[in-house]
């Protein structure tokens, strides 16, 4: 635990839960219309799957430096998991459906904020090196 950024990883905790609370509630039609609203108000579920994949990435690349496998900390891959696990569970739910356009969005999304705060930290250590 000492390679772990304890604020960081609360938020990223706290966010999975957010996300996954959403995507359960709405999937039993608890709070749909307000989940709904929420997709509308940043333009569309894609749009709100997109940030919130990126706001994930980029979390757990700040969680954690250590990287296990293909350059991913533990972190990542965890959520990589928890995201395809979610969409792939809606094909089971008759008021839900699967879709390849919200699992490759959610993937990449946590790829891409991931290695964002990567390409960030490299960049920054460099300048400081030159400093």
């Amino acid at each position: 635990m000492a390679n772990i950024s304890k604020g960081p990883f609360l938020t990223l905790i706290f966010l999975v839960l957010l996300f996954g609370s959403a995507s359960t509630l709405k999937s039993f039609g608890i709070l749909g219309n307000q989940v709904r609203a929420t997709e509308l108000m940043v333009g569309g579920a894609i749009y709100l799957h997109l940030c919130g994949a990126l706001l994930l990435g980029m979390l757990c690349r700040l969680t954690t430096q250590r990287n296990l496998c293909l350059g991913l900390p533990f972190t990542t891959l965890f959520v990589l998991a928890l995201v395809a696990l979610d969409e792939s569970i809606q094909s089971l739910i008759p008021s839900r459906h699967f879709s390849w356009l919200d699992m490759t969005v959610n993937v990449l999304g946590v790829l891409s904020g991931t290695f964002f705060c990567s390409a960030i930290a490299t960049v920054h250590s460099k300048t400081k090196a030159f400093r």
